[in-house]
């Protein structure tokens, strides 16, 4: 019986003796940043040195930016406006499609990347202090007869959504980079995946 007592303190004792020299060595060791710190360290970095450049949700990550932070010329203003009414108009004209005849792809997919497109552009409005335009479009687009003629459509309307940022929005922007920017990424999703899905469809 003592015997066993004996091994049971040793025991007791070995274990705290290893658990206080692992609390003293990690207690003084410098701290490590897992792969995550430092990436979010970084973007901080990076938003911290490029203000004027935020959009969206990045613009919550800006340390000090008051909101409008700059003037937009009449020009600039003008293209917004066009950029808006053009994913507006596609956002109705699609959802109206998937009204008539119910939960079609790619129509389903895209209606929802419409108006994410839509919510990026008012994200320019908010930081720029401008007025958002309303729709106008409900009730006014044309819907197709057949879902092959409103694939048709769909081929159409992206080309030439890709065709008003690359040649009307695109150079009426190229001193503001965070405008350049939506533009190009809504331009691109027209051209890599809207239009592609659509002639799939027709």
């Amino acid at each position: 019986m003592k015997n066993k007592l004996l091994i049971v303190l040793l025991v007791t004792l070995f274990v705290g003796l290893i658990g206080g020299f692992l609390i003293a060595k990690y207690a003084t060791s410098p701290k490590i940043e897992t792969p995550i710190q430092k990436k979010t360290a970084k973007e901080g970095t990076n938003i911290e040195t490029n203000q004027k450049n935020c959009v969206s949700d990045d613009c919550l990550l800006v340390s000090d930016l008051q909101f409008p932070t700059d003037t937009l010329p009449e020009g600039v203003i003008g293209s917004l406006n066009l950029a808006i009414s053009d994913e507006y108009k596609a956002q109705t004209t699609y959802a109206e499609i998937l009204e008539k005849f119910g939960s079609i792809r790619p129509f389903s997919m895209i209606v929802r990347a419409e108006e994410q497109h839509i919510s990026q552009l008012k994200s320019l409005y908010d930081k720029y202090g401008v007025e958002i335009p309303e729709n106008t479009w409900e009730g006014s687009v044309q819907i197709p007869e057949s879902v092959q003629e409103a694939c048709e459509a769909g081929v159409v309307a992206e080309i030439e959504n890709v065709n008003l940022y690359k040649d009307k929005l695109l150079p009426t922007v190229t001193e503001y980079s965070d405008i350049t920017s939506v533009f190009t990424n809504l331009m691109n999703a027209s051209q890599n995946k809207h239009l592609p899905a659509f002639e799939k469809c027709r």
